[in-house]
């Protein structure tokens, strides 16, 4: 089955610490193929250094995270919600799974999240090739800046913004 059929198979659920392997597997995998013709080689590497399993404890602990799977049980994106700061974190998504609204639907789940706890503002810095996702479902860009890895060196992003309250229904 695979990522083949992910949109007949997928479901989402809130990840567990038993998840944090194939996270970071997912989450590297994702960037170096996803993100590879906006962000230098030095960047990626530095990037994907950073991404060990236990840097999402905190994620874990503090956050909503949510892992969408196939009916082999294989992770097909990541996404997460940080409701203390009103923002997006990240989504993430198998680079063989790209393109078949796995995205949309980990967005879809966030954000209704998001409203379930009284946030009607949400901001994502989104990676620069993510930038046309987010803006195909209502964020708009406010400025390029500069996200700080927990290594030290900093990627290019897109402080984009939406507001919840006037999106009440879900993008399908």
């Amino acid at each position: 089955m695979g990522w083949r059929s992910a949109e007949k198979y997928m479901q989402i659920r809130k990840a567990s610490k038993a998840d944090k392997e194939n996270i970071a597997n997912l989450h590297i995998a994702s960037i170096r193929q996803l993100c590879r013709n906006q962000y230098s080689r030095e960047q990626l590497i530095a990037w994907t250094s950073v991404l060990t399993p236990s840097i999402y404890d905190h994620a874990l602990k503090e956050k909503v995270v949510l892992v969408a799977y196939d009916s082999q049980q294989d992770l097909l994106g990541l996404g997460i919600l940080d409701i203390e700061n009103s923002e997006i974190s990240a989504i993430y998504i198998n680079p063989d799974a790209a393109g078949k609204g796995i995205g949309t639907k980990l967005l879809n789940e966030l954000e209704m999240t998001a409203r379930n706890n009284k946030i009607f503002r949400i901001t994502v810095h989104s990676t620069l090739n993510a930038k046309s996702f987010y803006m195909n479902h209502g964020y708009i860009a406010q400025e390029l800046a500069l996200h700080s890895l927990p290594n030290g060196s900093k990627l290019e992003c897109v402080r984009m913004i939406k507001d919840l309250s006037t999106d009440a229904e879900q993008r399908h």
